[in-house]
């Protein structure tokens, strides 16, 4: 019996040593982590952008003229349409941030008209405005494959305005610079794809003004009558985009 019993243990003893040598001659070998994918947004992109837009124009009155009653009147109103077009930039990114410069020239429908609350039986008042340009720095914060940014600079847009009567009217009209801040969030839903949303305010202060007499509707002539006004020009835009980066849209880490 104790025969059988050392017998057995040297056995064991014997297949212990040779599962330990076993082991000490296999390598180990470390399971490889996961890629982590980082998006990069730096590079050069183009685009398109398509939404609704509003005005608030507003006649400031400084004088006693044919379409007013008093010094200091003052009338606004609302205009709202379409407002579309093309965009380019640049972004360069460190880490999460993400710096940018962006231009952007768009169609707008921002066509007013109103009954004058001077004379409401004959008088009426139009704006018009057919195009806005910006050109914009930008700051982002990235969280994956979304952006979130700020944006503001440098508007530009034609403006136009017409107060008119059975008889005669008062139109002029004037290139303007003014400035814009916004901001918005973008994904970036496929490789060199990004769609996005984004808010801007734009403030074009008074265009327009001072003295300028007015002409017949029958025979366009200059007038002895007379207005001096100048208006106020105030934009609001929410736009969808769409835009396509050139370079490659991700990183692997691993």
């Amino acid at each position: 019996m104790k025969k059988l019993v050392l017998a057995a243990s040297i056995l064991a003893a014997s297949a212990m040593s040779a599962s330990a040598a076993d082991l000490a001659a296999r390598p180990y070998t470390k399971a490889p982590a996961p890629a982590v994918v980082a998006y990069d947004w730096s590079g050069f992109y183009v685009g398109l952008h398509a939404g609704y837009a509003s005005s608030d124009p507003r006649f400031d009155f400084a004088t006693i003229g044919h379409y007013n009653n008093a010094v200091g009147d003052s009338f606004g109103f609302n205009a709202n349409g379409f407002m579309g077009g093309g965009h380019a930039g640049y972004n360069w990114q460190a880490s999460n941030f993400v710096f940018g410069l962006e231009g952007s020239i768009s169609y707008t429908d921002l066509t007013g008209r109103a009954i004058s609350p001077f004379f409401p039986a004959s008088d009426t008042f139009r704006t018009k405005q057919e195009w806005i340009a910006t050109v914009t720095p930008r700051l982002g914060v990235t969280s994956g494959a979304w952006l979130f940014y700020v944006k503001g600079g440098v508007a530009f847009t034609e403006l136009r305005t017409r107060i008119q009567d059975l008889a005669d009217y008062n139109e002029r009209s004037e290139s303007k610079t003014g400035w814009t801040v916004g901001g918005g969030v973008e994904w970036m839903v496929a490789p060199n794809w990004i769609v996005g949303v984004e808010g801007n305010y734009y403030d074009f202060g008074h265009c327009c003004g001072g003295l300028s007499f007015n002409r017949s509707l029958a025979t366009n002539a200059v007038l002895a009558s007379n207005s001096n006004h100048s208006t106020r020009f105030d934009d609001w835009s929410v736009l969808g985009r769409v835009s396509y980066k050139f370079g490659n849209p991700v990183v692997a880490k691993y």
